[in-house]
């Protein structure tokens, strides 16, 4: 049997719509918490998508200025953050790729990611979901209209900052 491969920009959409459901749902059982966790997945998915496509990757100049060290297969990075050095050199991770690529939207990637961590593995979500689905929703306003993206036009680029 074959192993999975990445899955495709529809397919993150899809899970990104997924997990928003889930989080609705589970926010009006009054489980925010859990919410809080659907939310940084369906932002992380969002994330993910913009990364496959995102046209930095496949100019290997545009890239090198971005980070000499980024490949254009690092676009299908899964996991969060990266390792230092590996055999096959740096591994990127997506909170990693958010910082050097996406810098308007960092603080609330960062916020919703930290927020799972929280949740999943510390005492629990600190502040309520209004704030996360704030986040959630500044970053789906971004990957609708396209400004999730390296390569963008710098007056694009730069709005939201």
């Amino acid at each position: 049997m074959k192993p999975p491969g990445p899955l495709s920009i529809e397919a993150h959409r899809e899970r990104s719509a997924y997990h928003l459901r889930a989080g609705d749902n589970l926010a009006e059982a009054g489980e925010e918490g859990w919410a809080a966790v659907c939310y940084f997945y369906a932002a992380y998915h969002l994330i993910r998508a913009s990364l496959i496509n995102d046209p930095v990757f496949d100019d290997p100049t545009m890239l090198s200025r971005v980070r000499p060290e980024l490949a254009p297969e690092d676009r299908n990075t899964s996991r969060h953050n990266g390792r230092k050095k590996t055999m096959n050199g740096r591994e990127w991770g997506v909170n990693e790729l958010v910082s050097l690529l996406y810098k308007p939207l960092v603080k609330d990637y960062e916020r919703l990611h930290q927020a799972s961590i929280d949740v999943r593995y510390n005492a629990g979500l600190r502040g309520g979901l209004a704030p996360l689905r704030e986040s959630l929703r500044v970053i789906q306003a971004a990957y609708e209209a396209g400004d999730i993206a390296a390569a963008l036009p710098p007056d694009r680029r730069d709005r939201g900052e």
